[in-house]
């Protein structure tokens, strides 16, 4: 009896043992499996990932006018060689002296990546090339301006190539905008308005300066230019994850372990800059933009403003107005609680300043068109897989938030098949969204009081011509040799060359 008691009781125990460890076990795995969900469940990015710039689309490098993807391996060889046509070629010590030659902080570093693109862009991409660099003499005198001020070197400016072929109006199929391609949640991050009335993303200076911002914030992150223009195309947790796996901590070392395109997107950064440098060596002749002056004068509207007007008072062409201010988007600046900066050339300024309330006046009546409207009065658009509203609205060049109000959408949720309706800009609802801003246009009593020094917060961007004094530059534009020297410091200043871009404010 006492042996079956104990065979019993150890049986039991053994029984209430296993159970437990099992319900243990059952317990365990409940804790535990919001964490393995959690870690199947396929990579995302960071908010702050998601709204980065959307680079190298239908609008990179050099081929924004044909849609192609560029591809440097399927280009160079199979459509022209160099022995079709009467280009110059170089060996490849002489390519790499030149870049060595171009004083820059960003190592502009020469292998065979690089060659094929230099290739790809003095064969077979000429003609935009021959664009490009007749843009580049209005463009980059502003670029460099503003990277200096923010501490970025001047070579940056050449990344513009890569993302827009310096096209301010440019559009990637992920609905990037401009020349510098911010996505909408990146312009809000770098406080780039983007509204019915305007688009700073396409705005020259604004959008440029949002892009100094980005590339100056990821150059302090990883103390490597080349790095932080890796970051400008595939956002900087791809380039974390990149010097994760591959223990390197440059462009060159993490290169395989990056996205496919931004693997070639940095040759193909080096490789333009030394075309914008050397075209010349290339018999590649500019081909200068229709519209040219000497400084831009920046000059905050704050008051409702026809362009029509202002081109009229100005003594400018609508078109070279729609040119200087490519962030516009409709025909009439609102009085919005955000001041619009109209860019205007130098010396229009006064003309602008003498008739400002005349061109008040004669703006009162005027109706609201939208530039970038759809065409056609309305359509209907069938939403495709890999679409979402911004790509959308980028398409049509209308925002988000008109698409959502045709539509009667709560929210940016979208699928394939569903039907939208895409208004035209001369469409009662384009009307109807323009009326309800009018409110906060001002009097004509509250804008006559205004004082010309509040009128006007202006600044211009000069380059130094042969035989220019700083005395000479202050008389010319109303301001001060002190002023001067205090906007664009010492080393500009004390030796002026042809060429050097000043800043220059009013007087007072």
């Amino acid at each position: 009896i006492f042996l079956l008691t104990q065979f019993f009781l150890l049986m039991y125990t053994h029984i209430i043992q296993k159970y437990l460890i099992a319900f243990i076990f059952s317990c365990g795995c409940v804790i535990s499996m919001p964490l393995m969900v959690v870690a199947q469940l396929p990579e995302t990015n960071s908010a702050e990932e998601k709204v980065l710039p959307d680079q190298f689309d239908s609008n990179d490098s050099l081929n924004v006018s044909d849609n192609e993807s560029i591809d440097a391996d399927s280009l160079t060889q199979e459509k022209i060689s160099f022995a079709d046509v009467d280009v110059p070629i170089f060996e490849d010590q002489v390519y790499n002296s030149r870049l060595k030659e171009i004083n820059s902080q960003i190592p502009l570093d020469y292998n065979e990546q690089v060659r094929k693109y230099i290739d790809l862009y003095v064969l077979h991409r000429r003609s935009q090339v021959q664009r490009m660099v007749g843009l580049s003499k209005f463009y980059y005198p502003i670029f460099d301006q503003i990277f200096e001020a923010y501490g970025v070197p001047p070579e940056m400016k050449n990344l513009a190539i890569i993302e827009s072929a310096l096209n301010p109006h440019a559009v990637s199929k992920a609905g990037a905008v401009g020349m510098w391609q911010f996505m909408y949640g990146t312009a809000k991050m770098y406080k780039l308005s983007v509204n019915d009335y305007f688009d700073e993303r396409r705005d020259i200076i604004r959008s440029t300066e949002g892009a100094a911002q980005y590339l100056k914030g990821m150059y302090d992150v990883y103390g490597d230019w080349l790095l932080a223009i890796a970051s400008y195309n595939c956002g900087p947790q791809n380039v974390n994850r990149a010097i994760a796996k591959s223990g390197g901590n440059t462009f060159w070392a993490i290169q395989n372990y990056l996205p496919k395109e931004t693997r070639t997107y940095v040759p193909a950064f080096i490789a333009a800059t030394y075309v914008m440098s050397y075209y010349d060596e290339h018999q590649i002749e500019p081909t200068y933009p229709q519209y040219s002056w000497d400084s831009i004068v920046s000059i905050c509207v704050n008051d409702k403003m026809s362009c029509d007007q202002i081109a009229k008072f100005t003594n400018l062409t609508l078109e070279e107005l729609k040119f200087l201010n490519p962030g516009l988007r409709s025909s009439v600046i609102p009085a919005l609680d955000n001041p619009y900066c109209l860019k205007l050339p130098g010396d229009r300024a006064d003309m602008f300043t003498l008739n400002h309330d005349s061109i008040i006046e004669y703006s009162t009546n005027s109706k609201t068109q939208f530039y970038y409207g759809a065409t056609g009065g309305n359509k209907t658009y069938t939403v495709r897989s890999g679409d979402n509203l911004g790509k959308i609205a980028a398409k049509y060049r209308v925002s988000v938030t008109q698409i959502k109000k045709w539509n009667r959408l709560n929210s940016n949720t979208i699928h394939p098949g569903q039907k939208l309706k895409i208004y035209s800009s001369g469409g009662d609802d384009a009307s109807a969204i323009a009326s309800t801003k009018k409110s906060s246009s001002p009097t004509k009593s509250t804008a006559s009081v205004k004082s010309k020094t509040e009128l006007t917060d202006q600044y211009v961007y000069y380059k130094a011509r042969n035989g220019d004094t700083l005395w000479e530059i202050a008389k010319k534009h109303g301001t001060t040799v002190e002023q001067i020297r205090v906007l664009n410091g010492a080393s500009k200043c004390n030796n002026l060359q042809v060429g050097t871009v000043l800043k220059i404010g009013s007087k007072g």
